[in-house]
């Protein structure tokens, strides 16, 4: 079971980075993303119980799910402007 909650860092990545273009102007954009990543991060880690083990879990989720929806993002970002030009 602990292998499936291993992998909520990257789901919650990948649906926040479908999402973040949808929100906001610029300044909150960046605000609710940021605060967005750090309670998803942070729900992971408490999810899968690594907590018990370090805290420090908690920044490398974070991370995790910071660096996961910038790269869909970014991606989802190239796809439209391809797409978009065709």
């Amino acid at each position: 079971m602990t292998e499936l909650f291993e992998m909520f860092p990257f789901a919650f990545g990948v649906l926040l980075g479908f999402t973040w273009a949808r929100m906001g102007g610029p300044q909150s954009r960046r605000i609710a993303w940021a605060l967005s990543c750090m309670g998803l991060g942070a729900f992971a880690t408490f999810a899968s119980g690594e907590w018990r083990e370090s805290l420090l879990y908690v920044l490398f989720d974070v991370g995790l799910v910071a660096m996961v929806s910038i790269a869909v993002a970014l991606g989802l970002a190239y796809w439209r402007g391809r797409h978009h030009d065709a």
